[in-house]
């Protein structure tokens, strides 16, 4: 297990990590994406439209921040999309976990590679790190090819980079 600050790298080794990958992916960090665009011989755009998608967080305040994170298979939702606190909330397969498996492990998102299942609090202040790292700047191109505005973090209570 290697650290990274607080929160150190998990293996995906067990039940409630694979339940995880069958409910709900998380999130990558923005220096993440082009090394796995890499990785699979793909541009950021090409990886986004095929294996991507934008997810959104709520706030404390109120506010919602989006972020990118793997496509969740279901309910032909297409990849390349932006998902609802609703959708969100229905479990989904993550596009990248295949019999049984991450097929990106050395690649995996951020949030998935520090999977804290039995610290449920610890899991909220793993997304509040990720949350402020998704700014304007750092979503725009994802905006550009979803065609809208998404919300970058600015000003929340957790919003200050480490």
């Amino acid at each position: 297990m290697s650290k990274s600050g607080p929160f150190p790298v998990t293996s995906c080794d067990c039940p409630a990590c694979r339940a995880a990958c069958l409910n709900s992916p998380g999130w990558f960090m923005p220096n993440q994406i082009a090394p796995l665009a890499n990785h699979l011989g793909l541009s950021v755009e090409e990886l986004f439209r095929r294996k991507l998608a934008v997810g959104v967080t709520q706030l404390p305040g109120g506010g919602k921040v989006h972020g990118v994170m793997p496509h969740k298979l279901r309910d032909g939702k297409k990849p390349g999309s932006v998902w609802t606190l609703t959708e969100l909330a229905q479990p989904g397969r993550c596009v990248f976990f295949d019999r049984g498996k991450c097929a990106i492990y050395r690649y995996r998102p951020y949030e998935c590679a520090r999977m804290m299942h039995d610290r449920p609090r610890e899991a909220v202040k793993l997304r509040h790190r990720i949350v402020p790292r998704w700014t304007a700047a750092a979503l725009r191109p994802f905006g550009e090819l979803v065609g809208r505005g998404l919300a970058g973090a600015k000003g929340t209570p957790f919003g200050k980079t480490r």
